[in-house]
This record gives structure tokens, C-alpha cells and sequence, in this order.
């Protein structure tokens, strides 16, 4: 049932999607709306004041689909050169979809206080870490976002007025990993009776440890919400919310300790000789990124009948690292050669120019008047939902040394679902029930990278010369069981 019936996180795609059934269904905004067990993730202020504890389960699908890219040069034969011998390489683009479940519980503790958190977790895996190559034409914000769990802890109080302040922490993963090895490299002369002439190579390699730790990281949440009714009767129906949350990431910290072993056994008069070499690498990586964002939105109901929002939202993209790994170190010590720290050149250069976003979104929703099919069942809402938004993209500039594609996204949404009493409930007990279901498309705009191209076959660059093509689109679509209990 959990699998089935999970409700949708805010928190690995939420820069994309948004969170909770109807919020998803407006086109993901709505930080201003009080809608229980579906404000964890995008305002906890919002917990307070609601009058029953809340749970909600769901599940959605995200898949995305971009034009195709001309095939590019690369040395796919590993020879060491980059020519007309090489089978130009196909980069696809290929992004895996992702399907994933959420649940979410809020609770009140008595007026003014109220708790919740939520957890996102995809099915099809549970953290991806991957780094791409820069030279490759990559949509380097679209292939890993989704692919990670993460748990958000929250909590509101409203003190008066209508006005709510909350807050809590969002926790998703780091991690370190370290590798200690030898590798012994022997050389020998064949001895009598075997097959092969001249030396014979023997080479062993010896792991001795491998440890990989991942451990929590946290982003802050801090966030307010108020409820102009409550404090101004002229305002009734007028609600209007505010969050911040930190940044965060997934460094990934890379120490690899190799121990290399040089050795001659048995060659004609030559003495065996044993010549060791250590080597000290070191790797970084700032994978699953998290920026920090600022979301301000209000939103009106009119009555039983009609909600309307209007939302924008600053992402710090402009702090944001690439998913790409470089080099932090890199030393070589042992006899007749030092190669000490500073001197290699990290062979994966790049500079790319990032800058914050604001995004704007807006939504509304219309409940049809209420009817009855059984009494027990109390009053059943019917609700239709709509929106759009647009995401510009973060990418400004780059170097002809890397090949990152984006473009500016437009999104539109769409939404249903009904609403009704639980009839399992206790005659003294009045409590809701709603089921509802979104779906939205995201177009990337069209465009094109044109790097130029070299004379020469050079790594990266598409092998007819023509620019790389930028465009494509997202889905996501899902369904949100909600009840209070």
C-alpha cells in the first residue's frame, strides 16, 4: 500500500517539481497555503494551527526526454590519440527515470504548535553517485538530482495574530571513501620449458582497505506564514508565506594510498631489485548539490470555492559546484623519483559561470459545488487544479573546454481530486479524506551550444561539425492519498 500510495516529496526534485498532490497540481507553488502534512517540506510554519493530526502517502514518476545529440570524437579505441581510427562515440543524452515514494505525518500539539517530517526515498535506487565527463555535451542538472533519499524535520507555532513561525532541518547524505593498495609488478626471464621468449611479467594487486562512510547533512529551514483573516476581518481569506533554507551538498572526499612495487627477479647476471613507490591521490567531488533558496508566495480563497496563488522563488545557483571530479592532490615519493604536490595538472579543467534565479509560478483551484453519494461518506469536494511557471536557466557561460547544455524552462500543470469524511471514523469523530492526482510538462526551450570546431579531431566535439542542439521536455505524474486521524 506505502508503495502504491506514497505521497510526493519536495525534497530530492523539488527544484523542479515542487511538493504535495495539490501543490504539484498548481504547478508547484503554494508556500503561502496551510495544507497540513504537505507544508513539511516547503513551509513548516504552516504545521500550526491545524486542527487534526494529518498523514499523507503517495507516489509519482519523473522521467524527461531531450532531443538527440550528433555522435562526438573521443578516443574510443584507448590508443593514447584522438583520429579518424576512433568510432565516433554516442552521448546519447540517456536520463534515468526516477520513480519514488514519500511519507509525510504532521501532528498538533495542543493551539498553537504543531510538528512534521517527511521522507523521500526512490525505489529504483537508493543514492546514486555519479560524476560526468566536461568535454561530453551533458545536462549536468537533470541526471542525478532525483536519484538520492532525503529526510526533512520541521515543526511551527503560532503565537497570535494569525502569524506562524517555523522551522527544522533537511538532512540528505556526504560521503568519504579511501582505498589503501599495493600493486606488485614483477619481471623475470622465462624459464626453461615455457612457451613464452624473453621476460615474463607477473603483476598482483592487494586491496587492504576500503571504507566508505556516508554521513548526514544538514540545511536549515526557517520559515513564516500568516493568516490575515485572523488578525484583520477584512482580510479574510488573504494568507501570505515566507521560507529560507541553506545550502547543503554531498561532498564526496576521495583518498586512494597506492603502493607501487618494482621488481626484477631472475634476469641473466642482473642482481634482483626491488624499487618502491608510493602514490597519494586525492579526488573531490560535490555531488547532489542542495542551494540555498528563498520562496515568497501569497494566496487568496475565496470562500469553500476558490484558491488562487502566486509564488517566486530565488535559487542560489551561482554557489553551486559541478558534478565534476578534480584532482585536490596528487604525490608520487619513492627511489630516484619525487613527484611532490602541486606538480600534476588536473586533466578535467573547466570554467563555467553560474547565477541565481528567480522563478515565478502561479496556480489556482476550483471546488465544484458538494454532493452526496452516501450518507456515511459525509459531503464529497470535487477539485480541479491548474498552473504555470517559469525556470530560467542558471547557466551563463563556459569555456570551450566543456560542453554543459541547459535552457530555460517553461512549466504548466495540471490537477484533480475529491475529498470526503473517513466513514471508518467514530460517530464523535468528524475526519477527512482526499485522494488527488497532477501531472506536469516542462519544455526546455531550444537552442543550440556552438563551440566551434577545431581542424584537427579533438575530443568532445561533433564529429559533422555542426553545433550541439539544446531542448527537450519533463514529465512527472502521480497520485497522493491524504487523511486525518
Amino acid at each position: 500500500m506505502i508503495l502504491l500510495l506514497a505521497a510526493v516529496a519536495q525534497g530530492s526534485p523539488m527544484e523542479f517539481y515542487g511538493f504535495g498532490g495539490r501543490k504539484m497540481g498548481r504547478g508547484g507553488g503554494g508556500v503561502a497555503l496551510a495544507e497540513g502534512a504537505e507544508s513539511i517540506l516547503q513551509n513548516p510554519a504552516a504545521l500550526a494551527g491545524q486542527p487534526h493530526p494529518q498523514a499523507a502517502f503517495g507516489f509519482v514518476g519523473v522521467g524527461a526526454e531531450f532531443t538527440q545529440l550528433p555522435k562526438v570524437w573521443w578516443d574510443t579505441n584507448r590508443d593514447g590519440l584522438v583520429d579518424d581510427l576512433d568510432t565516433p562515440l554516442d552521448v546519447g543524452p540517456a536520463v534515468d527515470p526516477v520513480m519514488g515514494v514519500m511519507v509525510g505525518v504532521s501532528r498538533p500539539i495542543g493551539e498553537y504548535f504543531s510538528f512534521g517530517a517527511g521522507f523521500f526515498l526512490p525505489v529504483n535506487r537508493l543514492l546514486r553517485l555519479q560524476t560526468f565527463e566536461p568535454q561530453l555535451p551533458t545536462y549536468f542538472l537533470y541526471d542525478n538530482r532525483a536519484q538520492r533519499y532525503e529526510l526533512m524535520v520541521g515543526a511551527g507555532v503560532r503565537p497570535a495574530w494569525g502569524l506562524s513561525i517555523g522551522g527544522g532541518v533537511q538532512v540528505i547524505p556526504r560521503a568519504e571513501y579511501r582505498i589503501s593498495a599495493t600493486l606488485d609488478v614483477t619481471i623475470e626471464s622465462a624459464g626453461e620449458g615455457d612457451d613464452a621468449a624473453g621476460e615474463v611479467v607477473a603483476v598482483g594487486l592487494d586491496v587492504h582497505d576500503m571504507e566508505l562512510d556516508l554521513v548526514p547533512g544538514f540545511a536549515p529551514v526557517v520559515s513564516l506564514h500568516w493568516d490575515a483573516g485572523q488578525a484583520i476581518p477584512a482580510l479574510d481569506g488573504l494568507e501570505v508565506g515566507a521560507s529560507w533554507r541553506g545550502d547543503a551538498g554531498l561532498p564526496v572526499d576521495v583518498e586512494i594510498d597506492l603502493q607501487l612495487n618494482a621488481r626484477t627477479g631472475d634476469i641473466g647476471d642482473l642482481d634482483p631489485l626491488v624499487l618502491p613507490f608510493t602514490l597519494g591521490i586525492g579526488l573531490g567531488v560535490f555531488d547532489h548539490y542542495t542551494p540555498s533558496q528563498l520562496n515568497l508566495g501569497v494566496a487568496y480563497r475565496l470562500g469553500d470555492t476558490l484558491v488562487l496563488t502566486a509564488d517566486v522563488k530565488r535559487t542560489a545557483w551561482d554557489q553551486a559546484a559541478p558534478s565534476i571530479a578534480t584532482v585536490t592532490h596528487f604525490t608520487v615519493d619513492g627511489t630516484g623519483l619525487q613527484i611532490p604536490d602541486g606538480t600534476a595538472t588536473d586533466g578535467n579543467p573547466y570554467a563555467v559561470t553560474l547565477e541565481a534565479t528567480w522563478s515565478p509560478r502561479m496556480g489556482l483551484e476550483l471546488n465544484l459545488p458538494r454532493f452526496r453519494l452516501w450518507p456515511k461518506w459525509g459531503d464529497w469536494v470535487v477539485s480541479v487544479r491548474g498552473g504555470a511557471g517559469f525556470e530560467p536557466t542558471p547557466l551563463v557561460s563556459q569555456s570551450t573546454a566543456t560542453a554543459l547544455l541547459d535552457g530555460d524552462r517553461v512549466l504548466f500543470a495540471f490537477g484533480a481530486g475529491f475529498e470526503h469524511d473517513d466513514p471508518f471514523r467514530r460517530p464523535d469523530h468528524r475526519r477527512r479524506a482526499r485522494l488527488d492526482g497532477f501531472f506536469q510538462y516542462h519544455l526546455v526551450q531550444s537552442g543550440a551550444l556552438d563551440r566551434g570546431q577545431p581542424e584537427t579531431p579533438t575530443a568532445g566535439y561533433a564529429v559533422d561539425g555542426s553545433p550541439i542542439p539544446i531542448g527537450g521536455h519533463l514529465l512527472a505524474a502521480g497520485v497522493q492519498w491524504g487523511f486525518e486521524y
